[in-house]
Formats: structure tokens, sequence, C-alpha cells
């Protein structure tokens, strides 16, 4: 050890650091946990001020949702209590209201879908999700993928469901048994078209949208096009792939090459007809097809325009300064035509800025009690070391006596500070890496930044360094003569 510390100086230190093991060890861990809890409260801020810029920097928090009444609301309501008006969905149409509304740069729609896929079991004879096979399904009830409500009620010609891209999926009549044994013949047939993809996976997760979603999203196609408003009059089957589920049909092929082909599904036959450009959220794992009118069609059939038709309207703004006037005006324009408490206008963005308000609350008076817990420690930590240094003047005395200066003394005590406050920093760092994450998570804001972390930790560091070293400026007072009186 001597040829570690060769000065006697630090001699002194390292002897009084081991020899005051136990006090020493207090010291370190008093300054690890104010580091830890102040770098994770620094960290928390700093990150939920980015956090927050970087979610409403995101289309979602420029648009406007309009949407009729829940379902459980419907259900709470007495039949008879209910009004005619209840029954009228929101369609395509109802979209035109952006001509009126200036502030408004894009209308569309925009609905969750699920593509279900054919297994073996169906395939062999089964009936999808219940493995007793079509014995076990329920009379009158359609399985995953199919409409359960009368054909007659449904767009195109009697018997026929329609399938997630809105396309008539042919069924013949007598019940579930007879629909299903069409669709596995057709299944079983497709799979002889070497074009025809057939995924290994229950279900896919997706969109409905109208092709204006894309321009508001600037989503771009790396591969192959985007669906337009031909192909929405078309009403062909046609679907455009994320990057990363694109990546998940192809294995260990080239993306690209599903541009053209079809993917089997409970939905019937559907056409990849591009591949987004990878985006780096949750796009990149879904699909995204046509959204059809399908409330429109049956209204025009005479039949009631049902809920399970209805779609959610959105309407995106350039200046999110605009949102709240927007969304008056859209309030004041669907009252008239559907009636009040008919439809419900939803802004995004004020729900979370009242959120990410209470977040960075919180965030604040976490920094503030982690701040007042290191200020503590700090203090602690430097009257300690304060009269560790005030039991020191023998050792004073004798280093002045044989020549030492007042900034070698100073040095001296700056050294045991710096060792001290050195390793409660290292294992601060230990401390303050799950507590960040912890906070960030429990928020809802994923597991933090590690830069606001490293920052905080240095903060921390340096404030708790700079009342450590308080001490070695007092000790460095004494005088040699009323040290050696001392001995």
């Amino acid at each position: 050890m001597p040829r570690l510390l060769p000065s006697e100086p630090f001699k002194i230190v390292y002897r009084r650091f081991v020899q005051r093991i136990l006090e020493s060890g207090l010291l370190v861990m008093a300054v690890a946990l104010g580091v830890g809890a102040a770098a994770a409260g620094f960290s928390l801020v700093s990150y939920t001020g980015e956090y927050n810029r970087e979610v409403l920097s995101s289309p979602a928090y420029r648009e406007i949702l309009i949407s009729t009444r829940g379902a459980s609301e419907d259900m709470a309501t007495p039949v008879a209590e209910k009004a005619l008006s209840e029954t009228t969905a929101l369609t395509h149409a109802d979209l035109e209201v952006r001509s009126i509304l200036p502030a408004v740069a894009y209308a569309y729609i925009a609905d969750r879908s699920r593509m279900r896929f054919p297994d073996e079991n169906f395939l062999s004879g089964g009936f999808p999700g219940l493995p007793g096979g079509v014995e076990g399904a329920p009379e009158g009830v359609a399985g995953p993928g199919m409409e359960s409500q009368d054909s007659s009620a449904s767009p195109g010609s009697p018997g026929e469901g329609v399938s997630a891209g809105g396309e008539a999926v042919p069924s013949a009549g007598g019940g579930p048994e007879a629909r299903f044994s069409e669709l596995r013949d057709q299944i079983l047939q497709a799979r002889e078209d070497g074009d025809v993809i057939f995924p290994e996976m229950e279900e896919l997760a997706g969109w409905e949208v109208t092709p204006e979603f894309f321009q508001a999203w600037n989503l771009q196609a790396s591969r192959g096009s985007l669906f337009t408003e031909a192909d929405m009059a078309s009403r062909s089957s046609v679907m455009v792939l994320g990057a990363g589920t694109a990546r998940l049909l192809s294995g260990d092929g080239d993306p690209g090459s599903l541009v053209g082909r079809k993917v089997s599904s409970f939905e019937g036959l559907t056409t990849i007809i591009g591949v987004l450009s990878p985006l780096g959220n949750d796009y990149d794992g879904q699909y995204f097809v046509p959204a059809r009118d399908l409330a429109a069609a049956a209204g025009s059939q005479g039949g009631l325009r049902f809920g399970g038709m209805n779609r959610q309207l959105r309407f995106a703004v350039t200046d999110p300064g605009d949102l709240v006037q927007t969304s008056l005006l859209l309030q004041e324009w669907f009252e008239s035509r559907y009636g009040s408490g008919q439809v419900v206008v939803t802004n995004p963005r004020a729900e979370a800025e009242q959120l990410m308000a209470r977040n960075r609350g919180i965030g604040i008076l976490i920094l503030f009690l982690s701040l007042a817990g290191l200020f503590i420690a700090s203090v602690n930590v430097s009257h300690i070391l304060l009269g560790r240094a005030l039991r020191m003047r023998r050792n004073i005395g004798i280093l002045k006596a044989l020549g030492s200066s007042r900034r070698g003394i100073i040095q001296l005590f700056s050294a045991e500070a710096l060792m001290i406050t050195l390793g409660g920093a290292l294992v601060g760092t230990l401390l303050a890496i799950p507590l960040s994450r912890g906070m960030t998570e429990a928020l809802e804001m994923g597991s933090g930044s590690v830069l606001y972390l490293v920052l905080g930790i240095l903060l921390s560091w340096m404030l708790t360094l700079f009342f450590s070293v308080v001490p070695a400026l007092k000790g460095a007072k004494v005088e040699a003569a009323e040290a050696m009186r001392r001995i």
C-alpha cells in the first residue's frame, strides 16, 4: 500500500478512512442516498419536459375525434327513453364539414381493425376458437372474422358477410356450419396458388382508414403504393403493410416482394399493394385497409344504420392553437345535424395536456423532496467531516511544523472529501438507475433518459463535494504552534 500512497498526507487520509470504516461507510451511504434520489428527480423533471414536447408533436394531438355515444351508455339507458335518432351512425359524408372549417387540413377515418387467420384445426373441420368442432358453436353465431348480424342488414346481396376491407365474403345459408364449410373450401383451394400468403399466427392488428390518413401522418410507401379514393370507390380488397408487419410476413425474404401477393384470412383474400417506410412507432407492426362506408350502404338499402357499422371521424388541424375553436364549431354542426348529445367531440390534446401537467407537477414535487434530502445529507456529511478535521489538530500541527503549506492541508482534507463523495456517487448511481426507471414507468413515459440521469448524478455529486470541502478550509486555518500545544 505505501507504493500506492507514497505521500504522508494521503497516508493519513487512508488510515483515517480505514480506522473509522463504519463512520466512513455511513458517510458514503448518506451521500449515495442523496445523490441517487436527487439524480432520479432531476432526470424525471428533465425527461418529462422532453417527453411532453415529443408526444404533443405527434399528429395524433392535432386531431379532433368525432364519435357517437358508446355502447355502455346505450345499455344504461331504458329503451323507452331512447330517441329514434340514436340509431343514426356517422358516415363518410359527414367528413364534408371540413369545407366550412378553414383550420381543418385533413378529414379522415381511422378505426382499429383485426384480421383473423385460419389454423389447421379449422382447415381439418374444426370451428374457429372452439376445439370441439362445429358442434360446439351456438346456433346462429358466426365465428371470428364473420358478421354475426342477419345478412339481410349487411351491405351487398343477401347471404353475404363483410370483410375487414369492406369486401363481401360469400356465404351459404343454413347456419355457421354451411358458411364455414364454404369458406374452408375457398381457403383450401387458395393454397394451390403460390402467390397467396397463409400467416402462421392467430390474428393481426391494424386500422381501417381513408386515404387522407396517410397524408395527415406523412406516411410514405417504400414499396408499391398507398390506396387512393379510386380504390375506395372500386371496393377492391387491398391492404398496405407497416414495415414490421411486412418483415413478419416475409420471414427471411425481401419485404418488398410481398407487393402484389394476397393474404388469406377469415375475411377472404386481400391484395397487398404497398409497404410503408419504417416509422419507429406502433404503426410499423400493423396493417391498413380501406374504411368502407358500411352505414351509408345499409341506409341506401332501406335498412337501419347499425351502431356496429359506425365510424369515428377525425379532423386534423395544422396549428394546435385552432383545436379548441374548431372543436366548438364541430360540436355545433353535429348537434344541428343529429341533435343534442348524440355526438361526442373529443380533443385528445386537451386531455393529454392535463395529464402532462399532472406529471410535471409530480416531477417537480419529487425533485423538491429529493433536493431537500440531498441538502440535508450534504450538511450532515460536512458537519461530520468538520468534526473529523478538528480531531486531526495534532496531525495538522506536525505537518505544518514539517513545512507543509496551507494549500497542502486543504488538499489533504479535500482528498478525504473526494474519496467519500465519489464512493457515494458510485453507489448512488446504482440506486438512481432503477429509481429513475421506476418513476418514469409509473407515469407511463417509458424507461427515461440515460443522459439526464448522468447529468443529475454529476450535479448532485458536485453539490455534495462542495459542502464536503468546507471542512478543509476550516482545518487549514489551524496554526502549527496552537496544534503543537495540544500534543
